[in-house]
């Protein structure tokens, strides 16, 4: 199939469906995701207010609970750095003070071959104890506008070697993310065509909507330019040319 690369763009090959953390979560929630996902970094993100939201709150007003809240991105973290510190036991609880932070060499000690997730032992008690995921974390990682062509993409991909990239709008807030599952071929070619069926779709029932609103429109035919020769067309009135090409 032949892909518009520059009508494709970083928002439309993206996976939205986020698996995140927040900078301080609990072992229990870090460990849950482990669990639940294969994928080898995730965002450290924080909650956005609204402007309405922040007025409920400074005006005494409880937040709205099924307000929609963006994520802010603070950084990145690695699959390999998470299980390190929970193999480590590096969590605390919030009543005490923070255990002291790992040099590199000792988050490198696992390097190549890291602990699985499965193969942690972690007792009831330790499901409550936090992460501080803010002090590994890559507080600058990699990012790319969701309407940045997938042109632009690729080769952020290949000369960076990034694993990686994820979507920002101009607003700071996290849209997805993009690994290098997403721009393999069969993937684009199948973005791409769900797209053009779409824009088809939406083509489509715009122009049922704009028959259903002319006055006559449902019945004149459609113009096929084989149903009648080009000299008999010519001298057919003005307004049903129009129509007729519709």
């Amino acid at each position: 199939a032949v892909v518009s690369t520059q009508s494709t763009g970083a928002s439309d090959i993206m996976k939205s469906n986020l698996e995140w953390l927040n900078p301080q979560p609990t072992v229990g929630r870090v460990v849950d995701v482990l669990k639940r996902t294969k994928h080898s970094a995730f965002p450290v993100c924080s909650y956005t207010e609204s402007s309405q939201r922040k007025q409920r709150r400074s005006a005494g007003f409880r937040p709205i609970i099924n307000e929609r809240s963006q994520l802010r991105l603070q950084g990145l973290i690695l699959r390999s750095q998470i299980v390190t510190l929970l193999k480590k036991e590096v969590f605390y609880d919030e009543r005490k003070p923070e255990l002291e932070r790992l040099t590199c060499n000792q988050l490198l000690e696992f390097y190549p071959k890291y602990p699985d997730i499965q193969d942690i032992t972690l007792t009831v008690a330790d499901q409550d104890k936090i992460i501080n995921c803010a002090t590994y974390m890559n507080p600058c990682p990699y990012t790319v506008s969701p309407l940045a062509p997938i042109t632009k993409v690729f080769p952020l991909f290949r000369s960076l070697g990034l694993r990686h990239l994820i979507v920002v709008n101009n607003r700071g807030e996290v849209e997805g993310i993009i690994t290098r599952s997403e721009l393999q071929e069969h993937h684009i070619e199948k973005v791409y065509e769900i797209k053009m069926e779409n824009l088809n779709t939406t083509i489509a029932s715009s122009r049922n909507d704009l028959r259903t609103s002319v006055p006559g429109m449902n019945s004149i035919q459609q113009y096929n330019p084989g149903s009648i020769n080009p000299s008999d067309y010519m001298t057919l009135p003005p307004d049903t040319r129009t129509l007729r090409t519709f």
